[in-house]
């Protein structure tokens, strides 16, 4: 069975790389795989300080992108996985992709993280070995 990688991080352009997910699984009759990075960089773990509400926020942010997606793709009968994960969003999403041997990445162009030099969609590009859709 086919496996179909949606990597989102709740923006506007997620949502559209979302249609385009949950249109290519129930195409390729697979899988659906939906991460979401809270970027280590941006959020620390939860803890006692200060940090920690905008750490809660991120996290219910990402769950909140997560079940949306995935919402879709059970409506159609569309088999799903998912993620919320800490780390960096490149690297997590490609080990992810590797893990579960994705025949498709997905993702937005721009989003929450696009303030990284070369934006992740970019560097999924660049540096993905793997078919990767990279939706405005």
């Amino acid at each position: 069975m086919a496996t179909v990688l949606l990597a989102t991080d709740g923006s506007g352009e997620a949502a559209h790389a979302a249609h385009r997910a949950v249109q290519s699984a129930w195409d390729l009759d697979a899988t659906l795989h939906v991460l979401c990075v809270v970027d280590r960089w941006e959020q620390s773990e939860a803890a006692l300080s200060s940090a920690a509400l905008a750490t809660i926020a991120a996290e219910d942010a990402a769950f909140a992108a997560v079940e949306e997606a995935a919402a879709q793709a059970e409506r159609l009968g569309i088999d799903v996985v998912s993620k919320v994960v800490h780390g960096s969003p490149v690297e997590t999403i490609l080990e992810y992709a590797a893990e579960i041997d994705a025949d498709l990445i997905v993702l937005g162009r721009h989003g929450d993280h696009s303030h990284h030099l070369g934006g992740v969609g970019r560097r999924i590009v660049s540096e993905a070995s793997r078919e990767t859709v990279v939706v405005d």
